[in-house]
């Protein structure tokens, strides 16, 4: 064999050898204590994992806030109703775990879907959530919306009070949420709800809610984390359905 051939066969070898030693040995100089950032920057340094774990759990403090708030919302209109009871004290417990930063995105749609099943239950209905806050219960009613100027409109599934706003043209009520940019509705966060609104729709048709928020902020995070829980044969042909009913 030319030895440049050899030269060029032993160089791809030991290349990526040399790149993992050095890379390994960066790993470890970024996780030592006072240890400054890695190779050429792009590894963290430890002050940037601490950022980023602080950052974590104030955003964990701040679901944790609002899935105890949505649990009041749902004692209060449900009652003693005593199979809704046996669902919040589920929903309790997944909140609980949430909290404790336990499997986050099972807890947190464990939590918001045994919520939706005291709803439904305390209603005797089987129907989707209110789109807007589906706190509110069950859908009593079918209306237009447009999540902004310029989008396409579709029917979505609301309650009997936010039916009557939109028809007065007023804005429903939607659930509002803390975030980095103000208190927006929750579909104007990006992904951060993405298995809490998941959680609410549970039972339903898994591409429901991708159809319903198409166009919103958190409409792009949904097809993708849905194929995730539910696997692609959930979606055989790549799509979720049209925006129109």
């Amino acid at each position: 064999m030319e030895p440049w051939i050899i030269a060029v066969v032993v160089g791809a070898v030991l290349l990526p050898v040399g790149i993992l030693v050095t890379v390994s040995r960066a790993m470890v100089h970024a996780a030592a204590p006072g240890g400054a950032p890695g190779v050429f920057g792009l590894l963290p340094g430890r002050a940037m994992l601490n950022g980023l774990a602080a950052a974590w759990e104030q955003e964990r403090a701040t679901m944790t806030a609002v899935l105890r708030e949505d649990l009041r919302a749902v004692r209060v209109a449900t009652g003693a109703d005593p199979e809704a009871a046996a669902q919040l004290q589920a929903a309790e417990r997944a909140v609980d775990l949430f909290a404790a930063n336990k499997d986050w995105a099972g807890n947190m749609r464990a939590a918001t879907a045994a919520m939706s099943r005291a709803n439904r239950a305390m209603a005797g209905s089987d129907q989707p959530p209110c789109l807007f806050n589906p706190a509110h219960g069950p859908a009593e009613a079918e209306v237009e919306w447009a999540p902004g100027r310029g989008a396409a409109r579709r029917r979505v599934p609301v309650c009997a009070a936010d039916a009557a706003r939109l028809r007065a043209g007023t804005p429903p009520l939607a659930r509002m949420v803390q975030t980095d940019e103000g208190v927006v509705p929750y579909y104007g966060a990006h992904g951060r709800y993405v298995d809490w609104l998941l959680g609410w729709y549970d039972g339903c048709d898994p591409y429901l809610t991708a159809r319903l928020l198409a166009g919103t902020t958190i409409g792009s995070h949904l097809p993708g984390r849905i194929r995730a829980i539910h696997g692609a044969g959930s979606d055989p042909l790549g799509e979720f359905g049209r925006v129109h009913d």
